[in-house]
């Protein structure tokens, strides 16, 4: 704090806010994607709906973080939230990028359609 100052710190939470709202945003535009849960702070929780029945979303989307995550340009984790499987993209380095956040719809996309090639 000392080093850095608190208008450092602030300024990179905000931009982490950004970029959670940016990417919610995104997933709202997207018609293949569904946002799970409001996004008051910076983690956004979305899955990948398009073709699937709801009973095959969990298993889908969990194969589908696993092999976005070995592709290596984005890395999501996962929650629960009412019983769903959630892709979870959380910000918090104050490097990201807007073009960053898109990559992250592009990827999934991407990636969902990969699996559902296979």
């Amino acid at each position: 704090m000392r080093y850095h100052g608190l208008r450092a710190f602030r300024e990179a939470i905000r931009k982490d806010l950004e970029n959670a709202t940016q990417l919610a945003e995104l997933v709202r535009a997207e018609p293949a994607l569904e946002l799970l849960a409001p996004v008051p702070l910076s983690a956004v929780c979305f899955r990948y709906v398009a073709g699937l029945a709801e009973h095959e979303r969990d298993a889908f989307n969990t194969r589908l973080m696993a092999r976005l995550n070995a592709r290596g340009r984005v890395y999501l984790s996962n929650a629960t939230l009412s019983g769903r499987f959630a892709l979870r993209a959380c910000f918090v380095n104050h490097r990201t990028t807007a073009e960053d956040v898109r990559t992250v719809v592009a990827e999934v996309l991407a990636t969902a359609r990969e699996l559902q090639g296979a």
